[in-house]
């Protein structure tokens, strides 16, 4: 456990050098909300952006970097002193979504949400969450994600890593073959967005399944991912490529070893 723990205060050194120039980019007036920004009113194209004070009030914990981790086998967890942080959830907030949308929304509905955590659609985040606008907090709830909440839209919504984790680790208990499980299992290759789903958690040794989240600006990214024997979420201000290095240099070992 101190091996992991120093290891994790060279990381966010290390990382801290991303982290400074991403703030001074994401205080700008001119830069958009992340890759849940809502849906244009009808007829209107151009994507609706948050921007200047707006923006800063909603990415409460936007520098640094989270990771956390649970060994299945061993029942013990892992993690940085920020795992617990809310941050910008991205699109793993539709896991929460699609939670609900599978317990209580119509069969149609079901399908969409699966397919929704698969190919990661904005589009369909977008619908499921008006007709449930509950969902999130509900789901917070029920798993006990103390710092995962909603706003008015979906894509104002926070999490944390710890949270990440532990959804999904309840997941598995509750059943090993949850369709929010299998659908992270075939996710595809490319988002709807046309972004690549294959960076972060998802390079590890054994992992299954995985789902991904970045901002518009690409200056944000996070996944949680899940193994046979172990879960793990990481969130960075930075590149695809930064998440993924940070994932490698923090868990590597831990996850070749079998360690936690």
């Amino acid at each position: 456990m101190s091996t992991y723990f120093s290891r994790v205060l060279g990381a966010v050194a290390a990382t801290a050098l991303l982290a400074i120039p991403v703030v001074v980019v994401l205080g700008s007036p001119e830069t958009p909300l992340i890759d849940a920004a809502p849906a244009p009113p009808a007829g209107v194209d151009k994507q609706v952006t948050v921007r200047g004070p707006e923006l800063d009030a909603f990415v409460e914990n936007p520098t640094g970097s989270q990771v956390s981790f649970h060994r299945i086998s061993a029942d013990c967890s892992t993690g940085t002193a920020t795992e617990h942080f809310a941050r910008p959830a991205l699109s793993l907030i539709k896991l929460y979504i699609a939670a609900y949308v599978i317990e209580h929304g119509t069969l149609a509905e079901q399908y969409q949400a699966i397919s929704m955590i698969s190919s990661s659609s904005d589009k369909v985040a977008g619908e499921l969450f008006r007709t449930y606008p509950d969902s999130i907090d509900a789901v917070a709830a029920d798993y006990g994600l103390v710092s995962t909440r909603a706003a008015d839209r979906w894509g104002f919504s926070v999490t944390s890593t710890y949270d990440a984790v532990r959804f999904i680790v309840k997941l598995r208990e509750e059943d090993p073959l949850h369709p929010i499980l299998v659908a992270m299992a075939e996710a595809t290759p490319v988002a709807a967005d046309g972004y690549g789903q294959d960076f972060g958690t998802s390079v590890l040794e054994g992992v299954i399944g995985t789902k991904w989240g970045w901002s518009d600006k690409r200056d944000l990214h996070s996944s949680v991912s899940f193994a046979e024997d172990y879960v793990v979420a990481a969130a960075v201000t930075g590149t695809a490529q930064d998440l993924t290095d940070l994932v490698e240099f923090q868990l590597s070992d831990e996850v070749a070893e079998g360690r936690c």
